[in-house]
């Protein structure tokens, strides 16, 4: 574990953290303290973990990564903080949306959820901001777009379902979105 102190203004729409799990055995968090944001450390720390679990049980290949395959290990997370630390100290990245933004996002994600490569998915998933930053290609969305698009998805799913984020975790990709009625037109 490694936590790192941040540059207010390169997190500014993260509100001063984020956080990486993506190879088991390891999470960094890096944060800016602020009133908002340490409250929610624990439940950060929860979603990097569950990237831990996840990618203990499922290959990551960032270069086939599918924008579906990004939403649901965002939404799984999400979701299993907010099982142990409550909807109230989930991330700016999934709370952050009114209804019409949320519905334009979903609907601009849904024409892509088969689309392939970490560059072009990362585009969905951070939006046009952060897009532009890194050297990828707008696709109209607002920031954390698919992050947002993903946990609604996943509680979706487990709601529906009547499934736990527990064994959730352990389903593939495709059965939590063809499952999840978000996408249904």
């Amino acid at each position: 574990f490694g936590l790192y102190i941040a540059d207010p203004k390169k997190l500014e729409l993260q509100k001063g953290y984020c956080g990486f799990g993506g190879i088991p055995g390891f999470i960094q968090v890096s944060l800016y303290p602020n009133s908002y944001n340490i409250p929610r450390i624990p439940a950060l720390i929860a979603h990097e973990f569950h990237h831990n679990i996840r990618f203990s049980h499922f290959v990551w290949d960032y270069g086939n990564v599918t924008v579906g395959d990004y939403l649901i290990i965002e939404g799984l997370a999400e979701s299993f903080a907010k099982e142990l630390y409550g909807e109230h100290v989930l991330g700016p990245w999934v709370t952050f949306f009114d209804k019409e933004e949320f519905d334009y996002s979903k609907e601009v994600i849904k024409e892509a959820i088969h689309t392939k490569g970490f560059a072009e998915v990362s585009s969905y998933m951070f939006g046009d901001t952060i897009a532009k930053e890194q050297g990828f290609q707008p696709v109209g969305l607002s920031p954390f777009a698919g992050y947002a698009v993903g946990y609604q998805a996943v509680q979706s799913f487990m709601r529906i379902n009547d499934i736990g984020i527990e064994e959730a975790t352990l389903l593939g990709t495709e059965e939590i979105l063809r499952n999840c009625e978000l996408f249904s037109t």
